[in-house]
């Protein structure tokens, strides 16, 4: 199927013996967006960022299947299950799916960065639809210069306004019900169910998940623990990469892999 091929990309081979950190992205995201995050990790970590379907500049047809499916599929290429799974956004939501059928290949870890999630108390409105089209438009541009970094403050204006609108065009109306229909979703996901320790990491400057709404997810997750970063909005893992990583390091240090092969935060 055209523009659903699937990879696996290591970003640091690690040690032998070291831990497996698998890394997935979110919807019109790249692998590539892990690169300042993974430079702040232990180097004696083995870490994989996974190429999914609904990369930049993809053409939507992968939605005959569910992103979950998809995701399975990517960490079968894998010779080794995760001892960590980090995943961010759509890919958080779509790890979510295999952690609430218990499917074992996200393996006994998780750490979510600003995944999205509807509160079962409000219901579908056509105003949330109109406040979802709106956040998203900011969310594409807003992802557009995250990913360029110090290199959108030397490009002139004008020009970065043409490609953000450029970038919004190519995504269309498709990107934007695929991420709607998974936020309408999340609040049926069966969170009880989930047995591994799972870290949620959030930001009090991320539109798409309030505080409220991180805690909110947070109590229906056993056992999960919750950081909420107020500086931090929808793509901390790029701009605050070191930040994320010493939660995920930390995390990790806690005893959700092997003690002996952990290493220390660098």
């Amino acid at each position: 199927m055209s523009g659903t091929r699937l990879a696996a990309h290591t970003l640091a081979p690690g040690v032998p013996g070291g831990p497996l950190i698998v890394l997935a992205h979110g919807l019109e995201d790249s692998w590539t967006s892990w690169q300042p995050m993974a430079a702040e990790l232990n180097p004696d970590w083995r870490l994989v960022a996974l190429d999914l379907p609904w990369r930049p500049g993809n053409d939507y047809r992968w939605l005959t299947r569910a992103a979950g499916e998809w995701l399975g599929d990517a960490l079968d290429l894998l010779d080794a299950r995760p001892d960590v799974m980090v995943a961010h956004s759509f890919g958080a939501n779509a790890t979510l799916t295999l952690l609430c059928a218990l499917d074992p290949r996200p393996g006994p870890a998780a750490a979510l960065v600003c995944p999205v999630y509807r509160q079962p108390k409000y219901p579908v409105t056509w105003r949330m639809f109109d406040r979802a089209r709106t956040t998203f438009v900011e969310h594409i541009r807003d992802g557009l210069r995250a990913r360029m970094g110090e290199r959108a403050g030397l490009i002139d204006p004008a020009v970065l306004e043409k490609m953000m609108d450029m970038a919004l065009e190519r995504v269309g109306p498709s990107g934007f019900l695929t991420v709607f229909q998974q936020y309408i979703a999340s609040s049926d996901l069966t969170l009880e169910q989930i047995v591994v320790p799972t870290l949620l990491v959030a930001g009090g400057a991320d539109p798409t998940l309030s505080r409220n709404g991180a805690n909110a997810l947070a109590t229906r997750i056993p056992g999960s623990e919750v950081r909420i970063t107020d500086a931090y909005d929808h793509f901390c893992h790029i701009r605050h990469a070191s930040g994320v990583a010493a939660q995920v390091a930390e995390f990790v240090r806690a005893g959700h892999t092997s003690p002996s092969t952990v290493g220390k935060f660098r």
